[in-house]
């Protein structure tokens, strides 16, 4: 089980993915659904 601390540089680091990954594209806006998709398959990502 990870500590606190590792848990917070998880999230980090995640939400840095994230934000790599939307600025590939600066103009595009995203619906939520869009937003829910991105992460969800990221996530998915993560596990393999």
């Amino acid at each position: 089980m990870p500590t606190e601390n590792e848990r917070e540089v998880i999230q980090k680091a995640m939400a840095y993915d994230l934000l790599r990954i939307l600025k590939q594209e600066p103009g595009k806006t995203y619906t939520a659904e869009e937003l829910e998709t991105l992460i969800d398959a990221y996530i998915s990502g993560l596990k393999q």
